[in-house]
């Protein structure tokens, strides 16, 4: 794989050797910025483009960088800085690296604004300020955004990129990550392995039951372990836990590929709607998704061995609302707990019968 870094320079200053040079086979740029699960989204297309007789190259920022840098499919990384290109530029920018392909593909914000409505924000343009007003869109009624944004991710990211509906999102361990992910699973001795994605990239990917789900299981069964992954922050939803020996506490700890290439050495995936969640969506191992502003269409149609999680009672609240939320001020929140309308109405009871009923 060629690994390209795009230096920074003023938009009209770039030159072709700025993208990677010039390349002799048909090549097709793949652009997607974003979280983790947008990157192992777009996996999925990729192997049908180098079906298509492409070269392929894909444009990331440091995040796709690491998940797509063993990915057999990519022939080209285009790596650049976060918002090393300002959001009001990026067009301007994309125009300007689409000259030196065959065909470019620019996937970014495909399914963000446009399936999951963004709220108005405060964006730093030319280095200042500026309050982003969110679309018409955000302002409808629930009925007249779910008519409008209950459409499959993969399926939207499918035709953008002009290939077949044959889905298989992939994260590609290397196989020193694959001999480190069987060797903790070695040591660990009871016969199930349950990961728990403890959150994912925003409030309301929190489930407030987490403990109550896990203290039942453990005390009703005696053959299984829960490995609990995630970020920095979710090393305060594993407080109190730490003594367990059957659950071991990995958030902070493992890196997002030492997560991903575990995986394939669990009995269960639980979670709400994240990287890790999209990452084992193809896997064998069964998946119990709770999900929070996507509906099961948008998210986990075409996922294998999964079972999706709906609240209750949503027709008195807002689920699914189709919106990116950055806090509380557009989320509604349940006083008892905290948490999000939607992960409070996901009984533990529900929760806890699903792996259950899966660690087979």
């Amino acid at each position: 794989m060629k690994i390209i870094t795009i230096p920074e320079r003023e938009i009209g200053e770039y030159t072709e050797d700025d993208f990677g040079g010039k390349r002799n086979d048909p090549t097709v740029c793949v652009v997607r910025y974003g979280a983790f699960g947008d990157i192992i989204q777009i996996s999925s297309i990729l192997p049908l483009l180098k079906e298509q007789g492409y070269r392929v190259c894909v444009n990331v920022t440091e995040r796709g960088y690491d998940i797509l840098k063993s990915d057999p499919n990519v022939d080209e990384l285009l790596v650049q800085k976060s918002d090393q290109v300002s959001n009001d530029r990026l067009t301007e920018y994309w125009e300007e690296m689409s000259k030196y392909f065959d065909k470019f593909i620019q996937l970014s914000e495909s399914v963000e604004k446009e399936l999951l409505l963004v709220p108005d924000r405060l964006e730093i343009l030319d280095g200042e300020p500026v309050l982003v007003q969110a679309n018409e869109n955000y302002h409808k009624s629930k009925e007249e955004i779910h008519s409008l944004c209950n459409v499959n991710y993969m399926e939207r990211t499918h035709d953008m990129a002009g290939v077949p509906h044959k889905f298989n999102p992939k994260f590609y361990p290397t196989k020193k990550e694959e001999s480190w992910a069987s060797e903790v699973r070695r040591r660990i001795k009871t016969k199930h392995v349950v990961m728990w994605a403890l959150s994912g990239s925003s409030v309301h990917k929190v489930y407030p039951w987490t403990d109550i789900v896990i203290f039942t299981l453990l005390n009703s069964r005696k053959d299984v372990t829960f490995v609990t992954v995630g970020d920095d922050w979710c090393k305060i939803l594993e407080a109190g836990w730490e003594k367990e020996k059957r659950i071991i506490t990995k958030s902070g700890k493992w890196s997002i590929r030492e997560t991903l290439a575990f995986l394939g050495k669990c009995n269960v995936v639980v979670g709400p709607e994240t990287g890790v969640l999209n990452a084992a969506s193809t896997l064998n191992c069964h998946k119990t998704v709770m999900l929070s502003h996507s509906s099961e269409e948008n998210l986990s149609k075409h996922w294998k061995n999964t079972t999706t999680l709906e609240p209750s009672n949503y027709e008195n609240f807002c689920f699914p609302c189709h919106k990116i939320h950055f806090g509380f001020k557009t989320c509604n929140r349940d006083k008892e707990t905290g948490g999000a309308m939607c992960a409070v109405n996901i009984k533990p009871d529900t929760v806890v019968s699903d792996i259950s009923r899966n660690l087979r």
